[in-house]
């Protein structure tokens, strides 16, 4: 089994921190989005996973060869057509018909995938969100076998929305259907998507079974990755003591920070090499090697190297910016 990871796309609601950041390196409970999917599929048996990469890929390529020792590729995609033309691209690494993993890879979950991996029908992994219109919906029957599916309809006919992690026994049947949406230039919204090769192969009379993924957490704009963050910490069992500080829990700190006279927490992630002082900051994301002086944040998404002084308010700044409240 191979598994492919797209991460080309250019993470445009969490702008401007994806700007020079790719979205699956961006933080969360003080670790890259990459870092959790990571964990979710490293104890399966595969033979190499496949990046597909595009905006800013050079750093998520270098990212991962630093941090991991297992069998990986690259494939770069160099316009952008949508998911199941970025599924394409993997193609010429199949030198066999053999199954498939592919895990979105901007998206944190937590599931089994064991049991998944070794079944002999496809498998789509579903959610219940609170707008089905903003994803792929499937209607699934009795037997939890899919019997349609549509790519973000206006009127939902379900509940239950494609989550962003599939598996086919086969990659040839898949290579087969994306390439047959090619061949007759179907699109949605002028994309090859992944759907709607799912959707042929379901017309030609394959099977796809709906499964739950019941812990599965949104990091695509601002306020849904700072609430993602706050339930990973609740999540996570270190405590932090800083003297001359408070510090309320569940909170992040990342080695190497100075902390001086100030309030942290709750709900926060401090990423290593920050430093703060004479600050009160809440509910908040910091990047690497920041300082804060003199501030009061709250629900703030802070991008690395930044400087944040004399200042009280909600922020959402990216990587290398420096904010100062002069007073005359």
């Amino acid at each position: 089994m191979k598994i492919i990871i797209p991460v080309a796309g250019k993470g445009t609601r969490l702008r401007p921190h994806t700007y020079v950041l790719p979205k699956p390196l961006i933080r969360v409970a003080g670790r890259p989005i990459i870092d959790y999917i990571i964990e979710q599929i490293e104890t399966l048996e595969f033979s190499e996973i496949i990046f597909i990469i595009g905006h800013l890929g050079e750093q998520i390529k270098n990212y991962l060869l630093k941090t991991y020792s297992f069998p990986m590729k690259f494939v770069r995609q160099q316009e952008f057509h949508g998911l199941g033309h970025a599924i394409y691209l993997s193609k010429d690494e199949f030198l066999s018909d053999e199954p498939v993993l592919i895990i979105l890879g901007d998206i944190i979950f937590k599931a089994d995938l064991s049991t998944i991996v070794n079944s002999k029908d496809n498998q789509i992994g579903v959610m219940i969100p609170d707008d089905p219109r903003k994803f792929g919906v499937v209607v699934v029957n009795k037997q939890g076998y899919v019997e349609n599916m549509i790519e973000k309809p206006e009127n939902p006919p379900s509940n239950l929305a494609i989550a962003g992690i599939y598996f086919f026994p086969s990659s040839k049947k898949l290579f087969n259907s994306i390439e047959y949406l090619m061949e007759h230039n179907i699109r949605t919204k002028g994309e090859y998507q992944l759907t709607d090769a799912m959707h042929y192969m379901l017309k030609i009379g394959e099977k796809f079974k709906a499964f739950h993924i019941n812990e599965l957490y949104d990091c695509g704009e601002k306020e849904t990755l700072l609430n993602t963050n706050k339930v990973l910490l609740k999540k996570q069992s270190s405590s932090y003591k800083v003297d001359g500080s408070i510090i309320i829990e569940p909170v992040f700190i990342g080695k190497n920070c100075e902390i001086k006279n100030s309030i942290i927490g709750p709900n926060t992630s401090i990423s290593e090499g920050c430093i703060v002082k004479n600050a009160i900051i809440r509910n908040s994301i910091i990047g690497v090697e920041t300082t804060i002086e003199n501030a009061i944040l709250d629900r703030s998404l802070i991008g690395d190297n930044s400087y944040i002084m004399d200042n009280s308010l909600e922020l959402n700044i990216g990587p290398d910016s420096e904010l100062i409240n002069r007073q005359e």
